[in-house]
């Protein structure tokens, strides 16, 4: 049924060749300027065209344009597309342009940056120029990352939901049962997962956990590792934005500790999955990974037979020494799209950043690259995510999704928790270790 959706949807562009000419559905398309009859919305991306993601943007764009939507004055909105080719060279593009008043009317913009646009005044709120159906079919986590003082500055069609992926099969055969494993009203802790490592290990199984640390550079790290924090009730800055007694709070550490503990033990118990197969999980060398969703699409494709033998938990929480449980956080958060304050048609705008990441762009992502959906109706696919780590790891997103810190200041705070769980990861055990001492540093450079 997806298949058949996706190439419905591919023969909309072919179709819409026919009914707008070449220009329209192709890359001279983006070479189109305003007429009396035409809207142009450049839109302003952060792939190239030869990625995957890339490509299904080029679909997306052509679909639009079928679509003959009209600006408030009549005229034929048209979707034009420049392709920056990587975030850093957006980033550098947005950048030499603030003063300038170049900005295309839609920018590409990753989720924890969307507070730093809008308080800059980048970007517009969307609101007036959106039904409350179109914002309510999204799900809760998005809306809330992209609201900044009460309105809605961006939308995004795709979303990283993650958790715990966990060999059933491998936990069965040491006596676990379905009713065992960590739920969102029940979770499993790190130290559940410490357990269970044990108890393989004892058994002469696979046992080792793959923390994915180093994925996707600083940012990954607070993407896939945020929970820590929040977990165990802990914040990463105040009311006021500041990160000293925040990040470096008892509670925050409390969370980091569960990290702490794992990397403290590892050169006894060799917990940790040092190599360097990405699909060691699907692959029988470890028993539990930590990560986002397109895990899911790579075992669905290469490795049929091990389909059902595996499923997601939630993130694990933190336990504190009387065994008392902190909350289920899902990490979250991709790529979505906001109007740039240069743009001279706000509302043409909106309607594109709304069909970018509407229900048929979501789709069409989910089926493409394996990112999940952003709407609730999308969600509630039995098809898709009816059964298996896929309905998981889609209640994870609609229950628990937890956003990233929301703050101006996020590029200094996102490297400050890696350097925190890098330290984590090369420090703890060693004489000279102190978290404690190390954070206050961190979150004091935050401050600064």
């Amino acid at each position: 049924m997806m298949k058949k959706r996706l190439t419905n949807l591919l023969l909309a562009c072919v179709l819409a060749l026919s009914l707008f000419g070449f220009a329209a559905c192709s890359k001279n398309g983006d070479e189109l300027e305003d007429t009396a009859d035409v809207k142009v919305v450049k839109v302003w991306l952060h792939k190239s065209e030869a990625e995957p993601e890339g490509r299904i943007y080029r679909t997306i764009a052509d679909m639009f344009n079928e679509k003959k939507l009209h600006t408030k004055d009549g005229r034929t909105i048209m979707m034009s597309l420049e392709f920056k080719n990587s975030s850093d060279a957006l980033d550098s593009s947005i950048n030499g342009e603030l003063l300038g008043g170049g900005l295309p009317d839609i920018v590409a913009v990753d989720s924890p940056n969307i507070t730093a646009y809008a308080a800059q005044e980048i970007i517009l709120p969307l609101d007036e120029h959106l039904t409350d159906d179109v914002k309510n079919s999204y799900v809760d986590s998005v809306i809330t990352q992209s609201t900044y003082n009460g309105k809605l500055f961006a939308l995004s069609g795709m979303d990283a939901p993650g958790g715990l992926y966990y060999n059933k099969e491998l936990l069965k055969s040491v006596g676990y049962t379905d009713a065992d494993f960590g739920t969102i009203e029940n979770p499993w802790s790190w130290k559940d997962v410490e357990e269970a490592m044990d108890k393989l290990k004892a058994a002469n199984k696979t046992y080792k956990i793959k923390l994915n640390l180093g994925f996707g550079g600083a940012e990954g790290c607070m993407y896939l590792y945020s929970p820590l924090i929040y977990s165990a009730g802990g914040q990463f800055t105040d009311t006021n934005e500041k990160a000293v007694g925040a990040l470096n709070s008892e509670a925050s550490l409390g969370g980091l500790s569960m990290l702490e503990s794992i990397y403290e033990q590892d050169s006894a118990k060799s917990w940790i999955y040092n190599g360097t197969n990405v699909n060691a999980f699907p692959g029988g060398e470890v028993a539990f990974e930590i990560y986002g969703p397109w895990l899911i699409d790579t075992i669905r494709k290469d490795y049929k037979d091990f389909q059902n033998k595996y499923d997601i938990m939630p993130f694990p929480v933190y336990e504190s020494a009387d065994g008392t449980k902190g909350k289920v956080q899902s990490p979250c958060g991709s790529w979505g799209f906001a109007v740039t304050r240069d743009t001279r048609d706000a509302y043409a705008a909106s309607q594109a950043v709304a069909f970018l990441t509407g229900t048929e762009a979501s789709q069409l992502m989910y089926d493409s690259i394996g990112t999940f959906p952003t709407h609730k109706s999308l969600l509630d696919n039995e098809e898709n995510f009816g059964s298996g780590a896929s309905k998981s790891l889609s209640e994870l997103l609609l229950q628990t999704g937890a956003p990233r810190p929301r703050i101006e200041k996020y590029p200094q705070l996102t490297t400050a928790f890696s350097d925190i769980v890098n330290y984590i990861k090369t420090a703890a055990g060693t004489s000279d270790y102190n978290l404690a001492k190390y954070a206050l540093q961190k979150a004091q450079s935050v401050d600064r």
